[in-house]
């Protein structure tokens, strides 16, 4: 059920990828039913699915808080490659908010999660690409060409998809070398994209590449290869998208023509700029467009129209010192808020799987979480060479009760037993009810004595109950038979199937013999003969 409830969230991923409104609906109505079956990891997968989605829709809120649970949720799953995807998307979030110390260690450890489980390479190239770009933010640019260089090496570029990546990394790469101030390195690098960047699948990316190496031009003094590269720019800046990328660029080349005294190149730059200021009102965003046109009027000696914008970029400094602070704010808020959802959310997961794992009547553990819990205490036993004992219970004559009594009387020694063996649980003694009247208990490290003592208390609980039962010829009471065994987990006994039907075979033998009585097997006496002397009676 978990696996298809998995599969299910990136089915309707899929099929509402041009739809939010329909998958963030879709979703949340997954993650109700994960929560119902206690499916963390499902739930977890949603959320990233919703992190993803608002990423692409530019919502930073949205990206933070659903990758943030995602995280939680994932990262005590199996699902490893989801956990990575969602430490990248979460470390995406910080870095946009201009939070590189804290994207830092989740790309690291979204690296090392894709590294362990040797998950393919092409979810490693992304991580190690944001990876790069945040030592890069962060000053240490000789880190970020190592890494960007490692993820070129990765890139199969043969489809348009792999030219985009090869792009977006070599211009990363470029970069760095520029701000170590190795202009003719990064050179080398972009006049090596030249035979192929019109391949990559993105318009604004190659009309980045032509900006950037126009940038690059002009900073070597090559001012014909950098007009001609900006001229090759131009009729590529997509209409109605505002990429920032491009008009960052932008800025750094239009600060170089203005030193070049190009007015015709930088008009038409500012007439970009001012375009874009209509559609991104952000402080960054006007930041950039102000400090382009206080350089254009200062390079063109129009000294009061700089002072205008040069006294705005002060303003505008101020206001992003103080958005820093509001932003560092509400990142804590935000993340205390997630946390306490979180903690709640997976309380209450905890709470329906503990429900769904229980048997109704007697609120012991089912059968099918009997063989999830078993298969824990035997893989710990077996590490630690430590015995397993198997207690199998039977209520002596249930059938003529019922019939006597009636059911609900019936159910009513059912709660009684299951309560008198519920009395001896803790962490490695566990019961369930296996099914009817039988009761089927496994302890973990313990010796034969302490499994056959937890037998006798039960029994002895039932006789001082003294119920009823003019059909039990043992005390016209109810009475229990009880199967013990205690091994050590070896080949024959490595399964709970196994191990349970050494148990069966002394229940059945205390059934033949007058039942009211206690059978441990030896199991390392006569068992294959199934001789009468490899079982011994217990007294209680």
């Amino acid at each position: 059920m978990k696996r298809k409830l998995i599969d299910e969230v990136k089915r309707i991923s899929d099929e509402y990828k041009d739809d939010r409104r329909g998958l963030t609906k879709a979703l949340r109505t997954l993650i109700a039913e994960g929560q119902k079956t206690g499916d963390a990891a499902a739930v977890g997968a949603a959320y990233y699915r919703m992190a993803v989605a608002c990423y692409y829709q530019g919502d930073t809120y949205g990206v933070f808080v659903n990758s943030f649970k995602a995280v939680s949720l994932l990262k005590a799953s199996k699902e490893y490659e989801l956990y990575a995807a969602a430490l990248n998307i979460l470390g995406l979030s910080y870095a946009d908010q201009e939070n590189n110390q804290l994207a830092l260690p989740l790309y690291d450890e979204a690296l090392m999660t894709v590294k362990r489980h040797r998950i393919n390479k092409e979810h490693r190239t992304p991580i190690l690409n944001n990876l790069a770009n945040c030592y890069h933010e962060m000053g240490d640019c000789r880190s970020g060409i190592r890494i960007l260089n490692d993820c070129i090496a990765q890139v199969n570029a043969k489809t348009p998809e792999g030219y985009t990546d090869l792009a977006i990394y070599s211009l990363n790469l470029a970069e760095c070398y520029t701000d170590l101030g190795e202009l003719q390195k990064a050179k080398e690098i972009l006049d090596s994209m030249a035979a192929w960047i019109e391949n990559a699948d993105f318009k604004s990316l190659v009309c980045d590449y032509y900006i950037r190496s126009a940038v690059n031009s002009y900073r070597l003094g090559d001012r014909t290869h950098g007009n001609g590269q900006l001229d090759k720019a131009f009729p590529l800046i997509p209409e109605n998208v505002y990429p920032r990328q491009i008009y960052d660029d932008l800025r750094q080349v239009s600060f170089l023509i203005t030193e070049n005294k190009d007015r015709n190149r930088a008009e038409k730059i500012l007439a970009l700029m001012t375009e874009y200021e209509k559609q991104e009102p952000d402080t960054v965003e006007q930041i950039i467009i102000y400090r382009t046109f206080a350089d254009y009027y200062k390079a063109f000696g129009d000294c009061e129209q700089a002072a205008e914008y040069y006294a705005k970029l002060d303003e505008l400094y101020n206001i992003r010192m103080k958005e820093q602070a509001g932003v560092q704010l509400k990142l804590h808020k935000r993340m205390k808020a997630a946390n306490s959802e979180i903690n709640k959310l997976q309380k209450k997961m905890k709470a329906n799987e503990s429900l769904l794992s229980r048997e109704p009547l007697t609120g012991l553990l089912n059968r099918s979480a009997l063989l999830t819990v078993s298969m824990d205490l035997i893989k710990s036993a077996a590490k630690k060479r430590q015995k397993v004992g198997v207690i199998f219970i039977d209520i002596d004559f249930f059938k003529e009760c019922n019939d006597t009594y009636g059911h609900a009387k019936g159910d009513e020694i059912i709660r009684i037993v299951a309560s008198a063996c519920a009395a001896e649980e803790n962490a490695n003694v566990r019961f369930a009810r296996y099914g009817g009247d039988e009761f089927f208990g496994i302890a973990r490290g313990l010796n034969d004595r302490d499994v056959t003592e937890i037998a006798k208390r039960i029994c002895r609980r039932i006789q001082s109950a003294d119920i009823p039962h003019s059909h039990n010829p043992n005390g016209h009471r109810v009475t229990l038979s009880v199967g013990v065994v205690n091994v050590s987990a070896s080949n024959r006994t490595d399964t709970i199937i196994e191990i349970a039907n050494y148990a069966d075979k002394a229940l059945y033998y205390a059934k033949n013999n007058g039942k009211n009585a206690i059978y441990l097997l030896d199991y390392d006496s006569g068992i294959k003969d199934n001789k009468s002397s490899a079982f011994i009676k217990i007294d209680f």
